[in-house]
């Protein structure tokens, strides 16, 4: 498949002027269909040509197709986006093309990382080339459903369409398309950790460039290689390869940014620091320059790795303020991606749901119609020969063929019912298992943050510094709270959700938001005004934490559309008797303000007051809609009065009880550093940062700890030596701690406490490490008092 020699032909004959524009629309269609197929965009000099004969000729609407997702491949995602548009809205436009555009628009969202539309467009897509027979396009088709699902965490699935496009290329002889599936099949297991089976792929893939003569194939191996050998730590054979990747005719900025990215972490830990800077630098140019203004947790990462090395080099001060900007930016960042895939999956479970209804009433009402024409059929035949014999007669078999039709018709029904059941089911788990992937995800990384703010808070004897930590350990935890929140929102709108109510003095629950919020308003400009009335009771009965993520919610939205003022936090009694009181709560603000036409969306979910909105200042649209939905168990609902440009005063009435004998708090006992006399504590731990911030929170105990990256190392330390009790994560390569711990507990006969310590956090996880043998759960991040208090637990029983 020449196809270096055909691109090169027709950009020779595209830039020539030997040839009519009409001659060059035809190459230009040609030309821009293996571009397509190569993921590359064209040269300023051919774009131009491109532009100038994309409209009025039969060809346009296929090099339309091609130049939109050129400048996707350049970053420029809104021309990109405006150009899919307006060909899908042309009604002419022909199947096969349509199919084409809606495909290289779904890779184009998955690369700018906006996952939530391309669940409806696969749906479209499927159903586009089913009904106009485009079996052609099959294999393109299924590359692109598992590419989604490659996107969202569900790699099963994206493996099983992995395979089936990759059959359906290998038929067509599509060699393109086959490296691009080999070549994503090794990036999903390089993902799982299954290195051997990635590389295996990657050679596979450079094989097939036999069958191609542009070294396609091999650039695509050469990274999936690369970086597979800097995941695993074999530094000394990811480096060479790296240089061979930045070196090659075929490399682009997407590629190399995160090969310069790879090759700085690797120079860290070899501690060649100035190799690592430089890298770092160059990663960091070539990201901004090739992706504008995009703010992603890839970007933010570049800068904790600029702290790592900072801080390797004896400059803590300035690795601390890299720190903290890393810190801000992958919280913005990670924000909008996570909601971009919870998004998604409710799209995907909302769309089988619409094709199963559809399904079912299209097979009703062929039932109907066929019931409708045998009756009609014994209308004829009484009128025609009008004899009460015949009439009788058909009136019989009618009435047999209706009970016959009903007897299958019940059967069918009750088939298609327990089919519904079955997806259904289905659908829940893929949900459950995706929204417990997310909460893994999410969780890992503000383990680190939240761990060493604790660490360090400790150490730090600046009451500036220490006040600085103590904001991030404050932002962090309000986060988790928000996690937590967005993976509760399928209970709160089935109803399952239920309120915690105890003894809080609600002074000091308003003292806390006073401590989170104080610095984000003070870096606006903007003062906080508390305003309680001196009348309402101290011991209020209520679900702190539900009431608190409410006004939380309300302060963040009123810092973050102010710009001057104040905002002001009021708590107004209205009435009290003998064992209640009812008072208004509200957050008012001096910001932009909320027009009457926007109010009427402003509570549902996912939906914010204009659509530039989010782009402008952040956020979900989720958090007033979760707000009314607690409110609603609390018998209560928000409330707003605004005025556009004069803002915005949110408010609603509780009835709290409040403590007539206020519950006395038991006293704090905090395990001190010298409670525990050399104790053997087994790690199990295969992330080396969760490693570090365990390590920093026992360093001031006698425990003794050996670490162990996996399961299988678990075991054989179990094996060679005696533990006094063993902390076990649970996602581990080579073998994780559910079957580590059935190994320990079932073919050892071991008895030590095993504690689980995970990032696996819901219900159905915690329940799992029960069945699997382990005593005892503790969820990231991590609280070191948690951490000891627990560990104290099962050694004091020594």
């Amino acid at each position: 498949m020449p196809v270096g020699e055909v691109l090169d032909t027709l950009e020779s004959r595209l830039l020539s002027d030997d040839y009519t524009q009409t001659e060059k629309a035809r190459i230009g269609a040609l030309y821009v269909v293996y571009m397509l197929k190569i993921h590359h965009s064209a040269s300023d000099n051919v774009l131009a040509v491109l532009e100038s004969v994309s409209q009025d000729n039969e060809s346009g609407p296929v090099i339309r197709v091609g130049l939109a997702r050129m400048y996707g491949i350049n970053a420029e995602y809104s021309k990109s986006y405006y150009l899919f548009e307006g060909l899908l809205k042309q009604a002419s436009l022909a199947p096969d093309v349509r199919a084409l555009a809606i495909a290289y628009l779904i890779v184009t969202y998955s690369e700018n990382q906006v996952f939530a539309s391309n669940a409806r467009l696969i749906n479209t897509l499927s159903e586009l080339i089913f009904s106009n027979q485009l079996e052609q396009l099959l294999p393109l088709h299924n590359y692109m459903v598992a590419d989604y699902y490659h996107s969202i965490n569900s790699l099963d699935i994206a493996l099983e369409y992995y395979e089936k496009s990759l059959n359906g290329a290998l038929s067509q002889q599509d060699w393109l398309l086959v490296s691009d599936n080999l070549y994503d099949i090794g990036i999903l297991h390089r993902n799982r950790g299954n290195y051997d089976a990635a590389i295996s792929y990657f050679k596979k893939a450079e094989a097939n460039d036999k069958n191609i003569d542009i070294n396609y194939s091999e650039y695509l191996a050469l990274y999936g290689m690369a970086t597979t050998y800097f995941n695993s730590g074999q530094y000394d054979l990811a480096l060479p390869l790296s240089e061979a990747v930045t070196s090659h005719p075929l490399t682009s900025a997407f590629y190399d940014t995160e090969i310069y990215k790879w090759r700085a972490k690797a120079f860290l830990d070899m501690k060649q620091y100035e190799e690592a800077e430089e890298a770092l630098d160059i990663s960091r140019k070539m990201y901004d320059e090739d992706r504008t203004a995009e703010q992603t947790t890839w970007r933010a990462e570049l800068e904790q790795i600029a702290a790592h090395i900072t801080a390797a080099r004896g400059d803590y001060k300035t690795a601390f303020a890299q720190y903290e900007q890393f810190h801000e930016d992958y919280l913005d960042a990670k924000k909008y991606e996570d909601l971009e895939l919870i998004e998604s999956a409710n799209l995907v479970h909302q769309i089988e749901q619409e094709r199963e209804k559809a399904s079912e009433l299209e097979k009703e009402n062929e039932s109907i119609s066929a019931l409708l024409t045998a009756i009609e059929s014994a209308r004829a035949t009484q009128q025609r020969y009008n004899q009460w014999l015949v009439v009788v007669i058909v009136l019989g078999i009618v009435t047999l063929l209706i009970i016959l039709y009903l007897l299958r018709k019940s059967r069918h029904t009750n088939q298609l019912y327990a089919d519904a059941k079955a997806k259904a089911e289905l659908q829940d788990k893929l949900k459950t298992d995706f929204l417990s992937n997310i909460s893994h995800e999410i969780r890992t990384p503000l383990n680190a943050i939240i761990g060493f703010g604790q660490v360090l808070t400790e150490k730090l004897d600046n009451p500036k510094h220490k006040r600085l930590t103590n904001q991030i350990v404050n932002s962090s935890e309000m986060l988790l709270q928000l996690i937590n929140d967005l993976l509760d929102f399928s209970k709160i709108e089935a109803g399952k959700l239920e309120l915690d109510a105890e003894q809080y003095n609600i002074r000091h629950s308003l003292k806390k938001l006073a401590d989170i919020f104080h610095g984000q308003a003070q870096n606006k400009g903007l003062k906080l005004v508390f305003s309680i009335d001196p009348e309402l009771p101290p011991v209020l009965i209520f679900d702190e934490l539900r009431f608190k993520q409410i006004l939380a919610n309300l302060i963040s939205n009123a810092i973050k559309f102010s710009s001057e003022g104040k905002i002001e936090i009021r708590l107004k009694l209205l009435r009290i008797d003998e064992e209640s009181c009812t008072f208004e709560a509200g957050v008012k603000d001096t910001g932009i303000g909320i027009s009457e036409t926007q109010k009427e969306t402003l509570f549902e979910p996912f939906i914010q007051a204009e659509s530039s909105t989010a782009r402008k200042y952040g956020g979900s649209g989720l958090g007033l809609h979760i707000c009314n939905q607690l409110l609603s168990l609390m018998d209560s609902k928000l409330e707003l009065e605004s005025e556009t440009g004069k803002g915005s005063d949110f408010f609603f009435t509780v009835t709290m009880p409040y403590a007539t004998q206020i519950k006395p708090v038991k006293p704090v006992t905090k395990t001190s550093d010298n409670t525990f006399s050399g104790q053997r504590l087994l790690l199990v731990e295969d992330n080396d940062i969760n490693v570090e911030v365990i390590l920093a929170m026992l360093s001031t105990t006698s425990l003794q700890i050996t670490r162990a990256a996996n399961g299988r190392e678990a075991v054989q330390q179990m094996v060679d030596n005696t533990f006094d009790i063993v902390l076990m994560d649970i996602q581990m390569p080579e073998m994780d701690g559910y079957e580590a711990t059935r190994h320990i507990r079932q073919e050892m006969g071991i008895s030590t406490p095993v504690i689980a310590l995970t990032a696996n956090a819901m219900s159905q996880d915690i329940e799992a490490c029960r069945a699997a043998g382990m005593n005892d759960h503790i969820s990231k991040p991590v609280q070191k008092d948690t951490l000891l208090d627990t560990i104290m637990k099962y050694l004091s029983d020594d």
